[in-house]
């Protein structure tokens, strides 16, 4: 990411405008709220950024910004839940205009999202949003890449289990 005209400016704004979309997406998929999305994910490309010069020079500087970024939005959720514990409340309302995935019936899917883990949201995102690969995935989680199959293979059977079994779908024909 270093460029010797302007100290990594030019690679680091392309690798923004690239990564940017798929990041906020990833992110938004564990948190949930667009907002707390977009505010995670300009944190996260911040730590790039003051990290660059840390980076060995051929990192993988998407997988590296997807780790943090993961790992941000996880502790957002932890931090969230644990204050509405103390507070004695429910879990926030969620926006019902946001959409989920294309392609299948929203709503459903959106629920059923909804009743997964933040792993397994995040897996699924990675995967199918992000198009990583098993080993991408795995260095984001810190995790090698059989762990990481076992994960995404039972994070669909919840996501199955939870739209009703749902056959034919992009996800059935994945694992």
């Amino acid at each position: 990411m270093t460029d010797s005209r302007d100290d990594g400016g030019s690679a680091f704004d392309e690798l923004y405008r690239t990564l940017y979309p798929l990041v906020v997406r990833s992110v938004y998929l564990v948190v949930l709220n667009p907002d707390i999305a977009q505010e995670i994910t300009h944190e996260a490309f911040l730590r790039l950024w003051q990290h660059r010069d840390r980076l060995v020079e051929h990192a993988n500087e998407r997988a590296w910004l997807m780790r943090v970024a993961i790992n941000l939005a996880i502790d957002h959720r932890r931090s969230l839940l644990t204050a509405l514990r103390h507070r004695g409340t429910d879990s926030p309302a969620v926006d019902p205009a946001i959409a989920a995935i294309a392609g299948i019936d929203r709503d459903e899917m959106r629920h059923a999202l909804l009743r997964l883990g933040r792993r397994d949201r995040a897996l699924l995102a990675l995967r199918f949003e992000q198009d990583l690969s098993f080993v991408e995935i795995g260095t984001i989680f810190g995790r090698p890449e059989p762990t990481v199959k076992t994960w995404l293979h039972r994070a669909l059977a919840r996501l199955r289990r939870e739209m009703g079994g749902l056959q034919g779908s992009p996800m059935a024909e994945e694992s």
